[in-house]
């Protein structure tokens, strides 16, 4: 897996280099994720002090997120729920699409 991280606004810090290798670390051990990359930004004239862009390239759709916080860490905590709750509703819809209609037999479910 490549990673890349970019500042903007604002410098890099390693704390924040280890929390974001934590999250593509996290992402890896439920999906295939070949690439990851994060976009750490600090705007001049928005309602949050930090946002946190993540990408995600794995097999079929890419993961896309952001979170935004006054801290590093809030936005940070903001897309590692964003992710989370990405995976779970791939993971649900996964098992709707498999699974077969109720009444069917197991023998003749493909």
């Amino acid at each position: 897996m490549t990673t890349h991280i970019q500042y903007f606004g604002c410098d890099a810090r390693p704390e924040w280099e280890e929390k974001l290798q934590a999250l593509f670390l996290e992402a890896r051990q439920h999906k295939a994720v070949t690439d990851a990359s994060a976009r750490v930004e600090e705007p001049q004239n928005a309602a949050y002090r930090y946002r946190i862009s993540v990408t995600f390239r794995i097999p079929g759709p890419d993961i896309q997120l952001q979170g935004n916080g006054y801290t590093f860490d809030e936005a940070l905590m903001s897309v590692r729920a964003s992710l989370r709750q990405t995976l779970k509703l791939r993971a649900e819809k996964a098992m709707h699409h498999d699974g077969a209609t109720r009444g069917v037999k197991a023998a003749h479910r493909g």
